[in-house]
């Protein structure tokens, strides 16, 4: 990028998040000076003074006055004790595709919380905030630097959890372009973890100084948990980084600990005068802002809690408008959440080669004392457990820093050598018929054909950053059907849950190509048939993956995972492929 270019450029980073989303921003003239937004409106206005924080809640509330448009009320916005749209970001997750635990909307009630409009959906509720999120953005920077930036270039990266399906992914990706983020193309996407762990890096006071040291990434967030592992193998001129175990994540966030404090108190108190959203509320602020980021896991004390106009019941731990929970009680509040990434940390344990030198926590739930003196206790007095410098929007910053030293030739860069994949992904080919060993499929060219995969990556494999894995296959089609308008691939990944599922389709048009420049040739039933070799050019990034046709050494067209949207099981044989492969139609 050229140094005129980099004044007109501005990078947007958004941490779209299951409770809290985050905003910062950089110009590329100045990249080394990082921005986070932290005025929001507030109360239905638009006006940003008075209330500051790191992040807003990723809420939103629809208004629908006698005249005028529909409102889209978000984040501060929206007063307490009215209801609004929570937790939205999930519903862009199929059930399918959650693994274990559930979603909060389904095990929790809140009174405050509203259902999805019939009349809407996820992705538009999700495109209303994230649209909102840009055009705060937009008028932060007017104010800090003035109308010229109607004028200038915004470039915007967005992050999602590095567990979520390609689908999920790209449902994000759509609804950003949808949003005013940019075509879908140069909108750029990060992994929460990965994005996490360039900051923690960056950040002052972590161990992480040689070339080999190993760590551990834990993203606790409200509504996910993510688990990545890195090598550092390079720190001079540009740090590099290689994965070395497959990540791992679940749904276990602090968002399912603050349900489970709801529902302890309204177990205990919702039958008694007085009870109501408004007392809750105040339980659970203290809940939110002292307890869940001071509580260590000793059961010697006890918590006071305000529940404001409830009376006073010894039997219930009521006294003087404050309400008593044990210490036993609340670790038994804890435990769920704090076992859940116990496991996630323990499987990276078991699947990493390297010894680990050190345990990085980020996330809202990632500051918790608790979660830091549990996770010592998982590992040898060797391997630390910290909480990097700003750990709660450590995700949005480390995203700000990958994009700008991505697309600039001045900024400090990060390199990630190699990812480790976390499916097997690949496509279909068609092989001979084998009696006793497939199933009678069809019948084409000439002989009994039964559709295999063949993988382009198996799970575990190692993945270069942004190269190219290529595979040759051919293509065959009657002449008296008429040439190749297209070609048309399936691509597939298998999960082990669910077996073989589509994930996106390559079909390029091949109306430029001169059709007497195909190969004919004669098939084992003596007809004549067009013979296309072709490549597929599939590369992998960290959290999408890119798949190109190419013929005769020109690219044809791509697909980013995920844009075919529908769901199809398939029953597919399963086997280790060739080095070319035919498919037929």
């Amino acid at each position: 990028m050229t140094s005129s270019s980099s004044k007109r450029t501005i990078v947007i980073a958004v941490d779209f998040g299951t409770t809290y989303s985050g905003i910062a921003w950089a110009q590329m003239s100045n990249p080394d000076n990082h921005h986070i937004i932290r005025e929001w409106p507030q109360y239905g206005s638009d006006s940003c003074g008075g209330l500051t924080s790191e992040k807003v809640p990723s809420e939103v509330r629809y208004e629908y006055p006698q005249h005028g448009k529909k409102k889209c009320l978000w984040g501060f916005q929206i007063l307490e004790e009215t209801p609004r749209i929570q937790w939205f970001k999930l519903e862009l997750v199929p059930d399918l595709d959650l693994g274990e635990g559930s979603r909060p909307s389904s095990t929790h009630s809140d009174c405050r919380r509203m259902p999805i409009p019939c009349f809407s959906s996820p992705e538009k509720v999700v495109t209303d905030y994230l649209r909102s999120l840009r055009k705060h953005a937009v008028k932060i920077l007017k104010l800090r630097l003035g109308s010229s930036v109607d004028s200038t270039n915004l470039e915007f990266v967005i992050t999602v959890p590095a567990m979520w399906p390609d689908k999920a992914k790209m449902s994000t990706l759509s609804c950003a372009e949808k949003a005013g983020f940019g075509d879908i193309s140069t909108i750029h996407i990060i992994s929460e973890p990965e994005a996490a762990a360039i900051h923690s890096l960056r950040a002052p006071g972590h161990p992480l100084a040689d070339i080999g040291d190993t760590f551990f990434l834990c993203d606790a967030g409200g509504g996910t948990v993510d688990l990545i592992t890195f090598m550092i193998t390079g720190l001079e001129p540009y740090l590099r980084l290689r994965e070395e175990a497959p990540g791992t994540g679940s749904m276990c966030g602090s968002t399912f600990l603050n349900r489970s404090f709801e529902k302890l108190l309204d177990d205990r108190l919702s039958q008694l005068p007085g009870w109501g959203r408004d007392t809750l509320d105040e339980a659970m602020q203290r809940f939110e802002s002292v307890v869940k980021r001071t509580f260590e896991g000793s059961t010697d004390h006890d918590f006071m809690f305000p529940v404001p106009g409830i009376a006073d019941d010894p039997e219930l731990g009521v006294r003087r408008g404050r309400i008593r929970v044990t210490g036993k009680e609340m670790r038994k509040l804890f435990l769920p959440t704090i076992r859940d990434i116990e496991k996630l940390v323990q499987e990276q344990i078991q699947t990493s080669r390297a010894e680990v030198k050190a345990v990085l926590l980020v996330g809202a739930f990632g500051q918790s004392p608790y979660l830091r003196k549990h996770l010592r206790d998982c590992f040898s007095p060797g391997v630390q457990v910290i909480a990097p410098v700003d750990g709660w929007t450590a995700v949005v910053r480390g995203a700000l820093a990958k994009t700008l030293g991505d697309i600039s030739d001045t900024t400090a860069k990060t390199f990630i050598e190699s990812r480790k994949a976390r499916e097997n992904y690949g496509t279909t080919y068609q092989t001979e018929f084998i009696h006793g060993v497939h199933d009678e499929k069809n019948y084409f060219y000439g002989e009994y054909y039964i559709d295999v995969m063949r993988w382009f990556v198996r799970k575990g494999d190692d993945m270069e950053e942004a190269k190219a894995i290529k595979t040759t296959w051919i293509k065959r089609r009657q002449v008296k059907d008429g040439a190749f308008d297209s070609i048309r691939v399936s691509l597939y990944k298998v999960n082990t849950a669910i077996g073989v599922k589509q994930h996106a389709t390559l079909n390029p048009s091949l109306g430029v190509i001169e059709k007497e420049r195909i190969a004919i040739k004669r098939g084992a039933d003596n007809e004549l048939y067009y013979v296309v070799q072709y490549e597929i050019h599939a590369v992998y990034y960290s959290a999408h993956c890119v798949y190109t046709l190419w013929y005769e050494g020109r690219n044809y067209g791509s697909v980013k995972s995920g844009l075919r949207l529908n769901v199809k099981l398939l029953n597919i044989w399963i086997e280790s492929g060739l080095n070319n492969h035919s498919d037929q139609e």
